[in-house]
């Protein structure tokens, strides 16, 4: 299970990759826009991501700035597919509910209307 940082930093490392299977990505690039990561802490979460099988990643020098070459692997593949999946569920479950609820409801107004 990744944390909410690190689910920020795959999921801009998949927005810079796109359809490529590997990337040259400059490390300002990857922080979130809200700047609560500092580039001390990207470097552990991509260290935690590569340990974790998501991504490799290779420090690189390109005209003497730091980047990070990316490749991304299986499982960073389809988090985007499994994201969905589980938002679907949810949207689903949600739903189950809801209808259950209003079922319940009716049921309990139509036994109200019978027994009165």
């Amino acid at each position: 299970m990744l944390t909410p940082k690190e689910r920020a930093v795959l999921l801009s490392v998949l927005d810079r990759c796109g359809d490529k299977s590997s990337c040259l990505v400059p490390p300002a690039s990857l922080l979130p826009k809200r700047g609560t990561i500092t580039a001390d802490r990207l470097n552990d979460i991509l260290k935690a991501l590569e340990y974790d099988g998501y991504i490799d990643v290779i420090l690189s020098d390109r005209h003497g700035e730091t980047v990070y070459c990316i490749t991304l692997l299986a499982k960073a593949k389809g988090f985007r597919r499994e994201r969905i999946q589980s938002e679907r569920y949810l949207a689903g479950r949600i739903l189950v509910a809801i209808i259950s609820a209003l079922i319940t409801f009716a049921v309990g107004r139509l036994l109200y209307l019978i027994i009165k």
